[in-house]
């Protein structure tokens, strides 16, 4: 025998059906007998009895479907069934739920209606009917199912949790905190509702009642740090700095190494102008050697993130350095420890330090590709080629493919003027993906290294990749038109260029001694001279001081021709072959 049992639509059908063989027995004549007394007092005195049994059949397929996740074949079943018995309030809630499941919001609400018309104190229906106007946007009539429900049970506190959370989410805070008000009055104080008022009273800029709210919290578990926390905070922003200071006490009697109690306090200090009390808090957290080293590390972090605004204040320097320092001390085996002293040094400009400590990085943390490439434009700024190429290479095994490290070893190649090995590194940054503007860094420079080979027809190339991943890359549009202009080609173009890279930097002494060389081939003299000029006024190259020189031998002056390039020689004695002009006047 199979029993098929609907337990969470007791008023539907509850049928026993026997096998193919027997009769109809005494069992089946009484859920006959009463589905036609239902029948008959829901206006349906036309159901015949087959009908309602032929309907009970195909609710029964329409839900074994709905179980099994095909809803399209259950609604096909359960629309039969509501046509041969549409006065059954459990196939149309069936229909409700399965169009439910196939977001066909219309067809759900409108079975749903069905239902809760056909039994109106059935509070399941009204439940589903009222979260099926929810996603329809029918918020007034998702309220209306809810108080038709409170109607029945004024006390339903899961109810009233409904109301109060749909109230809140449509942003109808008052009438929420009114509702939560209402089960307080019937549960007495309660943790969870007192948070929901707060966050409502929050919404609703209402500091000094959400303050309320977190008191009665810390009432209910005043051990709770996180609520400590958020009530100090509350405080602060309420400008009570008093309450959130002894707030704050009372978490540090909780709990004396709590990092966030300990960073807030100090906090308070340090925003009042007491820094020595507020770095006596920050280094008991860094020397406490109970205390996780990512907590200290994510501390110092904090502290130089406010370095920018902190320049002219020499406690602030005082603090973060003694901070750095003791990570360091504590914690000497840690990576992070030595990155973050690398990065505090360098923000100081004390290259030495941040180089020592990035050198330790690198050993406690050979795959920071971010404290490599760091380690190697210091190396770089300091004009420490030859260590630069060291170190990079080993940073290549570490990290391979990593367009910043090698670029930096191709650089200091190019700065060694050894410029072979410089194109072959240059080429290979040029194939790892880097940003736009960086790839055309690496171009520009692979342009000058082979530039610097006479390989022109490379260098063009180059340049031209360059300027097609960055049209602003002053750098190599200066570069480019002067290596054009020394080649006597496409003289317009070069200097359409400069003026660009003027635009973009005006004053730059490289690109106004390129634009007076322009005008110096293109045999404009006293153009050549004022933009010269105005290059010498920034720079001391010996390169420039040769073009003065060219300049005023063109203009007829020769005796400020031959003191600028005395002045080149002098500079550079590598331009040995100024001599002759010297001495051929």
């Amino acid at each position: 025998m199979i029993k098929v049992l609907i337990a969470s639509l007791t008023s539907i059908f509850v049928i026993t059906a026997c096998s193919a063989s027997a009769g109809v027995n005494q069992s089946n004549i009484d859920t006959i007998t009463e589905a036609r007394s239902e029948a008959s007092a829901d206006g349906q005195q036309d159901v015949a009895f087959e009908d309602i049994i032929e309907a009970r059949s195909l609710y029964i397929k329409g839900i074994t479907h709905f179980e099994l996740g095909d809803f399209d074949r259950a609604v096909e079943y359960l629309i039969s069934a509501q046509s041969l018995h549409p006065g059954n309030s459990g196939i149309n809630y069936a229909l409700m739920d399965a169009y439910l499941k196939l977001e066909d919001l219309s067809n759900a609400s409108y079975y749903g209606q069905q239902a809760v018309e056909l039994e109106p104190l059935n509070k399941w229906y009204r439940l589903k009917l009222s979260e099926t106007f929810r996603q329809l946007g029918q918020i007034d009539d998702a309220f209306d199912q809810l108080n038709a429900i409170l109607e029945e049970n004024p006390n339903d506190v899961d109810i009233l949790f409904l109301i109060a959370s749909v109230q809140s989410n449509q942003g109808r805070y008052r009438q929420s905190n009114k509702t939560y008000e209402r089960i307080l009055n019937l549960t007495g104080s309660d943790r969870s509702v007192h948070y929901q008022r707060f966050q409502n009273f929050t919404n609703l800029g209402e500091h000094e009642s959400a303050i309320m709210e977190l008191e009665e919290i810390r009432k209910l578990a005043p051990g709770n740090l996180n609520t400590l926390h958020t009530l100090s905070q509350f405080y602060l922003e309420n400008k009570q700095i008093e309450e959130a200071k002894d707030v704050l006490e009372d978490a540090l009697k909780r709990n004396p190494r709590d990092p966030e109690t300990l960073v807030s306090l100090s906090d308070i200090y340090i925003n009042e102008g007491n820094w020595q009390a507020g770095g006596e808090i920050l280094n008991s957290i860094i020397s406490d050697s109970l205390i996780n080293t990512s907590s200290k590390v994510e501390l110092v972090q904090y502290m130089l993130s406010r370095f920018p605004y902190e320049q002219e204040n020499e406690d602030f320097f005082g603090t973060i350095q003694d901070m750095v320092e003791t990570l360091v001390a504590q914690d000497d085996d840690s990576g992070m420890s030595h990155a973050l002293a690398a990065e505090y040094y360098h923000m100081i400009e004390d290259y030495s330090q941040a180089l020592k400590h990035l050198e330790q990085t690198n050993r406690l943390m050979p795959d920071n590709e971010a404290a490599w490439r760091q380690r190697l434009q210091l190396l770089q700024m300091q004009n420490r080629h030859d260590e630069t190429i060291e170190v990079g290479q080993e940073a290549n095994e570490r990290v391979p493919d990593d367009a910043s490290i090698q670029f930096f070893i191709g650089g200091a190649y190019f700065l060694t003027e050894n410029y072979e090995n410089a194109v072959n590194w240059l080429e290979k940054a040029s194939g790892m993906p880097s940003r736009a503007n960086f790839k055309s860094v690496i171009y520009g420079t692979l342009g000058d290294a082979y530039a610097s080979q006479d390989e022109w027809d490379a260098a063009d190339e180059a340049y031209k990749n360059a300027l097609r991943y960055d049209s602003e890359n002053d750098v190599t549009l200066n570069n480019y038109a002067y290596y054009l202009v020394e080649r006597d080609k496409k003289i317009d173009e070069a200097k359409e260029m400069v003026s660009k890279a003027l635009s973009l930097k005006p004053e730059n002494a490289s690109y106004l001694d390129t634009m007076g060389w322009i005008y110096y081939k293109l045999g404009e003299y006293e153009k050549a001279r004022e933009y010269i000029e105005a290059a010498l006024e920034a720079s001391t190259s010996a390169e420039v001081m040769e073009h003065m020189g060219d300049v005023f031998e063109k203009l007829g002056d020769l005796d400020k021709a031959m003191y600028w390039w005395q002045k080149a020689l002098e500079k550079d004695e590598t331009r040995s072959y100024l001599e002759e002009k010297l001495t051929g006047f």
